[in-house]
């Protein structure tokens, strides 16, 4: 894939679900979009990812049933950390986001993630993009209401 333009915004899609607790009903906001990633598939060279943003976690998961054999990363050797009581490596993976300008992909941007060792109990999770993405490379989140697309901007 061929780095992009300049400037690019990828469109952030709002996915809300009504919960229900009792006599209590409130809506659960994620904000999600796709992202692609090498793999280490033999038939295939990219993969599309499920992806929310995080704006409470400072680094990106990537839960184990995304990575585990299927997702090209590489580790940083001695670091380990934690999510959701699971056991994680510290690593880079290369990432593209689908854009609104031609080539329409923008990429490979490179960044530093929790990478589980397995799944925590419950329904399966998608990468979570977290803060460091955002520094790491300048990017810009507008946070638009629904039913209009939030944008993520990089310079």
């Amino acid at each position: 894939m061929a780095a992009g333009p300049s400037s690019t915004t990828t469109p952030i899609a709002w996915s809300i679900q009504t919960l229900a607790l009792g006599s209590v009903s409130f809506p659960i906001a994620r904000l999600s979009f796709q992202l692609y990633g090498r793999t280490i598939l033999p038939a295939r060279v990219v993969t599309s990812v499920d992806c929310w943003i995080d704006t409470g976690a400072p680094l990106t998961v990537i839960p184990f049933h995304v990575h585990n054999q299927r997702l090209l990363w590489h580790s940083v050797p001695g670091l380990t950390t934690t999510w959701m009581g699971q056991r994680c490596d510290l690593g880079r993976v290369d990432v593209w986001l689908p854009t609104q300008q031609p080539p329409n992909v923008r990429g490979p941007l490179s960044l530093l993630a929790k990478f589980a060792r397995s799944d925590p109990p419950g329904p399966p999770v998608p990468v979570l993009l977290g803060l460091e993405f955002f520094l790491a490379h300048q990017a810009e989140f507008v946070l638009l209401l629904p039913p209009q697309h939030s944008v993520l901007r990089l310079p």
